[in-house]
């Protein structure tokens, strides 16, 4: 979700505000992401990485780790790029579809963004990432996900409309949304489906650590060795 696409041209403060109305779980989202990070993580890949929000995070925690962060978006890397505390990450304006760096990674992270590509390519993105962790490695994936049932896809539509509307989104900005996901719901698949398939594409086991409403945080962990 570029900034031109949800509303107009702005800059990363406002890019990064409107993105906390749009999803009102994302501080709890990111924090969880931090948290899920193995210990003493050295080399640190971010997929769809937008503004810098969770990088900024990743660098708090691992002041001596080296972060890479890919985008799609030469927009959303120009935001990146003056936020002071980004300096020393490395950025890339790619499709995360295209081969990443050729390094081993202690955790691949990714938010808010896999479910822009379809299924069958999130299957190759996880293969990637199993192949392209370290033993005992992680991924972290936190994504917007389809319900379960349909009776729940209408429940939380009506909690999502309202939260958006208590952080202040604009009314355009909630219908906009909401017909988005009307569009897009083909392509989703639910967060059991994406722990699932982790769990059958080279991880040694998948959870899922915390949902709320559409998002999920789902964790490959890759094996020991």
């Amino acid at each position: 979700m570029t900034a031109t696409r949800v509303h107009g041209v702005m800059d990363a403060e406002q890019y990064d505000q409107l993105i906390r109305s749009i999803v009102p779980c994302q501080p709890a989202l990111l924090s969880t992401i931090v948290d899920y990070l193995p210990p003493d993580s050295r080399n640190v890949l971010e997929l769809g990485c937008g503004t810098g929000i969770l990088t900024g995070m990743v660098r708090e925690a691992c002041p001596d780790a080296v972060i890479t962060g890919i985008d799609l978006s030469p927009e959303m890397l120009t935001m990146t790029s003056v936020k002071p505390g980004l300096r020393g990450v490395r950025f890339i304006a790619q499709d995360l579809r295209d081969p990443w760096p050729a390094e081993r990674y202690d955790a691949i992270i990714t938010s808010l963004c896999l479910h822009h590509i379809l299924p069958e390519e999130r299957v190759v993105v996880a293969r990637r990432a199993a192949r392209a962790l370290v033993p005992g490695g992680r991924f972290i994936c936190g994504d917007i996900f389809g319900a379960e049932h349909g009776w729940e896809e209408q429940v939380l539509r009506e909690i999502w409309a309202r939260g958006m509307r208590r952080e202040g989104a604009p009314e355009e900005v909630i219908m906009g949304m909401i017909a988005q996901r009307e569009k897009h719901m083909p392509t989703f698949t639910t967060v059991s489906w994406f722990r699932d398939m982790l769990a059958g594409s080279g991880f040694a086991r998948a959870m899922v650590p915390f949902t709320s409403g559409f998002v999920g945080l789902v964790v490959g962990f890759s094996p020991e060795d």
